[in-house]
């Protein structure tokens, strides 16, 4: 085609060609998972069918070469960051053993099919063979959407493919060398050297780098996802500086910065989000446009050299897929996953072949049928891929860790807003990844006697469960906040703890205490006294993310305690999330009965054990040999049990004193019972025509606050001015910026009947200048999604808060604002996020 609708082929503005590419991101993935194929074919298919060989909308410039190389770096790094550290130095020899079969099979076979069945030179058919003995990782998002990152085949073909990508790009260098005439003792001499000071630069240098960064600059996560996007690119690029490949960099920087992005955070959130809904569909949309179907049609060679390529790649992988999976006793569905992962050819077979075809050691044909190999592959590896690794994950969670006795309810007490969002950061760690039971922020009141007084204490204590309610939801946790009124703060947390049948209790405490108080202070005390839960105290000078080992200190005897076992599996599950090693310090006691305890639990963490003769020695170890990658949990015992000893009770004073960081893990008395909450209105119930503005005009957020708030209560409503200056003006409709562009503010209203959900989509978007209330800075990001949740004052806190965090979740999803934006009727509206409650569930 040369021109639609007047408009000349290919597209040449760049806008256009980012909105097309954009459409094709978002309906290309939704049309093939209709038709039960993988979503991840529908951009390369959508590359093929707009390229210039097809429909020729799209041709592959520099800005969309750009963006898919940068995917591909993004792929290679994603897969080293969510690689299982423990299992990865476990399964380092299988992951050898792996490489070497997947790599020497194919190169063999592939060099002596060419050479001697298809006639190429030497050169041209070690060159060719290497192309497809490497392998890239295409379909990792899939696996990464399944679950299955950690599962011990996908660690171990993951690891193989640091061995074949790296022996295949060596292969690269020798050919290329070689053929120039440059293959000298300098060039191995200078190309080791190199590798080795780079190698040792990232190991060495970008850890403490990034851990200085994640625990001294703070703004909302904003710049730790820039610092790492720029560390990824920075070390590919040094990568390629040093005579290797770039994307090698980028899956060493992965592996680096594992330890530090625990799978539970944050910033793993947003650069999952980033490269999933964003990056990779365009190396996705790349390697379509790489595709010249015409060349189907004029060369039988393309054709021999691509079927050629593609049977050999496709039997000798999985060959090699089956050996290791007898080897080692993987399940079939396993052994089909690591042929799919290791079957998809992109990015070192690209430079390969970029580089042969530019020093002729290949021709046209060849190139064209190396480009159709790699499309063929990129299809059927994902569609393999998503085909077993359902039937891995349903095996997985057939084995996965032994399941608790009762359902895990954490509870987060919150008096601090400082120390709120760090709080609920350990209580993620904590929590179960199959887990479907929320975290519980909890705000205590005090009572007093002036109810003004009161009143006021609770919205205060609104706001801080609000941000914490927020941090949630940007953690992608479901959340039950609570408010109680008690005239003893410890007693408002034990009976809240008991309505709910909470298992776990993670509550902070500043390291400060008076000479009349026993361990942490009056209301800790109390509530350790009263509580018979797991109860974390928590004590943290910087990120727990940024901890790289447990040192964990069990008193004599403590395994008689009815939670001890509970607390062990706690703990292992702890070091797991942050892929951080365990140094259990037993004192007063034998370490073989402790070491047979952690064994029991079937989570895999590496652990040491260290005996010491005396409370003396214990505190001389933590002061003398504690680094700050470490955290130090003390397991402590009640007064009254019978592990409890005085010196429990000084030793988290004593730890404080030496500036550590340290949790205080106090084992269950009995074991929790489950108990249902009641569930917060859909968003079904909530939308109606009347309260919905698809096209808001008003010039100020104000404005369109005062708009939305008519539709529920009138302007004559002596409510009205009231609510719209608690919503627009005051703090109290705690205003929270969901995403960039998407505003919620909310509020209770007394006498209203029922909750009450507004929204407003303004297309070209207002500005909302100033400080946010509470403190918190506001984004210049013009706002074009306003939400109203309205709740009656009639009703509890914690129904309001529970409604918000609801309201919250659909008002997150990533690609929410554009979809706003394309509706223009309720019901497309109403079917949207109808698809992305689906989704969800």
């Amino acid at each position: 085609m040369e021109s639609i609708l007047g408009m000349p082929l290919p597209v040449e503005d760049p806008i256009l060609i980012f909105g097309i590419c954009m459409v094709v991101i978002l309906a290309a993935p939704l049309i093939f998972e209709r038709f039960k194929l993988p979503g991840l074919i529908g951009p390369i298919v959508a590359g093929v069918v707009l390229g210039t060989s097809v429909l020729n909308v799209l041709e592959r410039g520099q800005a969309i070469e750009l963006l898919g190389n940068v995917g591909l770096l993004y792929i290679m790094f994603l897969s080293g960051l969510e690689i299982n550290m423990s299992q990865f130095r476990k399964n380092r020899d299988r992951s050898l053993i792996f490489g070497i079969i997947t790599f020497t099979i194919p190169q063999l076979a592939g060099t002596i099919i060419f050479r001697y069945l298809l006639g190429f030179d030497w050169a041209a058919a070690i060159l060719i063979a290497s192309m497809f003995a490497s392998h890239t990782l295409v379909p990792y998002p899939i696996i990464s959407r399944l679950g299955i990152m950690k599962n011990d085949a996908v660690v171990t073909t993951v690891g193989g493919t640091i061995l074949t990508d790296t022996v295949a790009l060596l292969v690269l260098v020798v050919v290329a060398r070689g053929y120039e005439g440059e293959l000298t003792t300098r060039f191995w001499i200078s190309l080791a050297l190199a590798m080795v000071i780079y190698v040792a630069a990232v190991i060495y240098l970008l850890p403490p780098l990034a851990r200085w960064f994640f625990r001294n600059v703070e703004d909302g996560g904003k710049s730790e996802f820039v610092f790492v996007l720029a560390v990824v690119f920075i070390g590919a690029f040094l990568a390629r500086a040093v005579g290797t490949e770039a994307i090698l960099g980028a899956f060493l920087v992965g592996l680096t910065l594992n330890r530090l992005i625990p799978e539970r955070s944050r910033l793993m959130t947003r650069i999952q989000f980033f490269g999933d809904a964003f990056i990779i569909p365009f190396f996705l949309i790349f390697i379509g446009l790489l595709v010249d179907v015409s060349v189907l049609f004029s060369s039988l060679t393309a054709w021999v050299v691509m079927i050629s390529m593609l049977a050999t790649n496709v039997i000798t992988k999985f060959i090699a897929a089956g050996v290791t999976r007898r080897i080692y006793n993987y399940t079939p569905a396993e052994g089909w996953v690591m042929f799919g992962l290791s079957t998809c050819e992109a990015a070192a077979t690209l430079a390969a072949t970029l580089v042969g075809y530019e020093l002729g050691i290949i021709g046209d044909d060849v190139l064209n049928g190396v480009v159709l190999m790699i499309f063929a592959t990129c299809i059927l590896g994902p569609s393999v891929v998503d085909r077993f690794g359902r039937r891995v994950a349903r095996e997985q969670a057939e084995q996965q860790f032994e399941p608790r006795q009762s359902p895990q309810r954490i509870l987060v007490p919150l008096a601090n807003p400082s120390t709120s969002e760090a709080l609920v950061n350990v209580a993620a760690l904590l929590r179960d990844n199959k887990s479907e039971e929320a975290i519980y922020p909890l705000a205590v009141v005090a009572e007093e006697a002036e109810a003004e007084n009161t009143e006021s204490s609770v919205a205060a204590a609104e706001r801080l469960l609000a941000h914490a309610v927020m941090h949630s939801v940007e953690l992608d946790l479901p959340v039950n906040p609570v408010t109680r009124v008690a005239r003893n703060p410890a007693s408002g947390m034990v009976e809240a703890a008991m309505e709910r049948r909470i298992s776990d209790i993670v509550i902070g405490w500043n390291g400060n205490r008076s000479a009349r108080q026993r361990i942490f202070g009056s209301v800790i005390d109390q509530m350790l006294e009263q509580a018979p839960q797991q109860v974390w105290v928590c004590k943290l000078n910087y990120p727990v993310s940024t901890f790289q080992r447990l040192v964990v200190v069990l008193p004599s005897v403590i395994d008689h305690n009815p939670g001890f076992y509970e607390g062990v599996r706690s703990l292992k599950h702890l070091a797991y999330q942050l892929g951080a090693s365990v140094q259990v310090l037993v004192v007063n006691d034998g370490a073989e009965p402790y070491r047979q305890h952690f064994e029991d639990v079937p989570i895999e963490v590496g652990i040491g054990f260290m005996e010491l003769a005396s409370w003396d020695e214990a505190r001389a170890t933590l002061k003398d040999s504690h680094s700050d990658k470490d955290l130090i949990v003390l397991m402590s015992a009640r007064e009254g049990t019978v592990a409890h000893d005085r010196v429990l009770e000084r030793l988290p004073q004593t730890l404080a004193d030496f500036q550590l960081s340290f949790l205080v893990l106090y084992p269950s008395e009995k074991d929790a019972q489950y108990f249902g909450a009641a569930q917060p209105l859909g968003l079904a119930k909530l939308l109606s025509q009347e309260r919905v503005h698809l096209d808001l005009t008003a010039a100020t957020y104000e404005e369109a606050v005062d708009t939305l708030l008519s539709t529920a209560i009138d302007r004559d409503d002596p409510r009205h001015e009231s609510v719209l200056k608690a919503l627009a003006f005051d703090d109290v409709g705690y205003a929270s910026e969901v995403l960039p562009g998407v505003i919620i503010s909310h509020a209770r209203v007394p006498k209203l009947k029922g909750t009450q959900l507004c929204l407003g989509v303004h297309r070209r978007g207002m500005q909302r200048d100033g400080q946010s209330p509470g403190g918190s800075r506001r984004t210049n990001q013009p706002i074009h999604v306003v939400v109203l949740l309205l709740t009656p004052a009639q009703g509890t806190t914690q129904d309001h808060l529970t409604q918000l965090a609801s309201v919250a979740q659909y008002f997150s999803q990533g690609n929410l604002l554009d979809s706003l934006m394309a509706c223009t009727t309720v019901d497309q509206l109403q079917g949207w996020f109808d698809q992305q409650n689906l989704v969800r569930s």
